[in-house]
């Protein structure tokens, strides 16, 4: 995985949830400032249970977009 690839996801506006694969296992990523970056090759990632992940972005094989919201909760983050 590159770097710039997961950056993108982290900045894309509107921002949309997505899972990154590490080793078979599945991180969901429902907010930016869950993501956080260190140097050019490392990250950390928080999980819904606030365990820390931090691992090399070449260890990272996917990242995939989660569905999109749906319309009754567009506008309700008030």
């Amino acid at each position: 995985m590159k770097l710039a690839n997961l950056e993108a996801a982290v900045n894309a506006r509107p921002f949309r949830p997505f899972e990154i694969r590490v080793d078979g296992e599945a991180i969901v990523v429902r907010h930016p400032e869950q993501v956080l970056f260190a140097e050019q090759k490392s990250t950390v990632i928080i999980d819904a249970g606030d365990k820390l992940h931090i691992m090399d972005v070449a260890q990272i094989s996917k990242v995939a977009l989660m569905g999109r919201p749906s319309a009754g909760r567009a506008g309700k983050s008030k």
